[in-house]
């Protein structure tokens, strides 16, 4: 087998594949494969296979991205497209495709990478790791508290292109974790096209913005319409001003529609925004816990180059603190060493030693330490790491961070 960067001369063999494997139009992916704004052909990497049909027996894709998180920008790596042709598929090509990756990202200096997975075990075994929590929550308008400010919310209209950009960049420098930056690119041909249905909160200066999508509930009764419902594809507050006033928008919205759904980051609190945190159409009759939203599966992260990630790291400890860590990857060993940290004036200084660890686990448990996702001492807890007690507390603090979380338009 071979693998190599691919060229203009394999994008229709790519399209091809992708299209049979995702099951969307070959011109679809072939355009989107010369016109994209967040990577182009050579972003993608195939493999060969000697006396195959196809040329191309596999290809996947690794996405440049600039992310923020704990108020700090710095890059990733997105894996997608990873897809192999159905003759030749359960014979390593996808493995053989993904243990490039990982040496092609650390080569590139990626710190971490990120990816939506079909099968999360399937990721596993090269260190990645679930953290994408978020909230699906579907409750009625009138369920809604009915905020004063919501008289500051009006339609978004052209002029407001700009604003509405400045609020998310705003927002994810600020609030980001692991949040994906978009490039002015991005937003002009695949976000902005969309903002058919979105409103602006508006005192002057905007500092929020909703975008809705209207669609209508399917029914099983012949001839009955389905009731009127709306998906929040992305809602951004920058103060709390902005949240009460476009929740006090959409609970206005009770005459025309039934029902609302909500993507949201897992420590969202949407509850303090409802009269009654409780599923929509409750009916049960003794008290007992109520559902009002389900847990959605997102994407998982892998920590790419230990050392730098651990760099990357702001804080906002009072005292100076180091210790002695180890991370086991089996994928790409050069991780593999004792590292001691040295955390002091929001600076994080890391090098090899020889001091005795203080800290150890593997690739895909410190993943999800390094996002935040868990906590080292719930890593130590329940037995995915082993360590001091006496360090645990300030591990719990340095890699503290708000909830992972993509917007819906960032999917990769």
């Amino acid at each position: 087998m071979i693998i190599r960067q691919a060229t203009g001369s394999d994008a229709d063999a790519i399209a091809t594949l992708l299209s049979k494997s995702f099951l969307e139009d070959t011109a679809i992916v072939r355009v989107s494969i010369e016109n994209n704004p967040r990577y182009s052909i050579s972003n993608m990497y195939v493999i060969e296979e000697k006396g195959l049909s196809e040329k191309i027996a596999g290809c996947l894709r690794i996405t440049p991205f600039e992310i923020c998180t704990r108020g700090v920008k710095t890059t990733m790596a997105g894996i997608a497209a990873v897809a192999v042709q159905p003759e030749v598929r359960r014979r390593g090509i996808a493995e053989a495709l993904m243990e490039e990756a990982l040496r092609k990202m650390y080569e590139m200096g990626y710190p971490v990478s990120m990816l939506f997975p079909f099968k999360q075990h399937f990721y596993k075994k090269f260190g990645y790791a679930y953290v994408g929590n978020m909230m699906q929550y579907e409750f009625s308008p009138g369920n809604l508290m009915n905020f004063e400010e919501r008289s500051f919310v009006r339609p978004f209209t052209k002029a407001d292109k700009g604003k509405v950009k400045k609020v998310l960049l705003q927002e994810v420098q600020t609030h980001g974790s692991f949040t994906p930056v978009r490039n002015d690119g991005f937003w002009d041909l695949v976000v902005l096209p969309k903002f058919k249905d979105a409103y602006v909160y508006d005192t002057g200066e905007v500092k929020g913005y909703v975008v809705l999508e209207f669609y209508k509930e399917a029914t099983t009764v012949i001839g009955q319409p389905g009731e009127q419902a709306i998906n929040i594809k992305e809602f951004v507050g920058l103060d709390a001003a902005a949240h009460r006033s476009l929740w006090g928008f959409l609970a206005a919205l009770g005459e025309q529609v039934t029902k609302i759904r909500f993507l949201a980051p897992a420590d969202y609190p949407l509850h303090s925004f409802l009269k009654e945190p409780r599923e929509r159409d409750y009916r049960r009759l003794f008290f007992e816990y109520k559902t009002f939203s389900t847990l959605a599966s997102g994407f998982m992260l892998r920590v790419i180059n230990v050392p730098d990630s651990l760099r990357n790291l702001r804080h906002s400890l009072e005292l100076p603190m180091d210790f002695v860590i180890r991370i086991n990857d089996g994928n790409l060993p050069q991780n593999s060493q004792n590292l001691n940290v040295h955390v002091h004036n929001g600076e994080t200084t890391v090098e090899e030693t020889r001091r005795p660890l203080q800290f150890e686990t593997e690739i895909g448990i410190f993943s999800q330490i390094y996002s935040g996702f868990l906590k080292p001492s719930d890593a130590l807890k329940y037995g995915f790491a082993s360590g001091e007690l006496g360090i645990i507390q300030k591990l719990d603090e340095l890699f503290k961070a708000p909830a992972p979380f993509i917007y819906q338009y960032d999917i990769f």
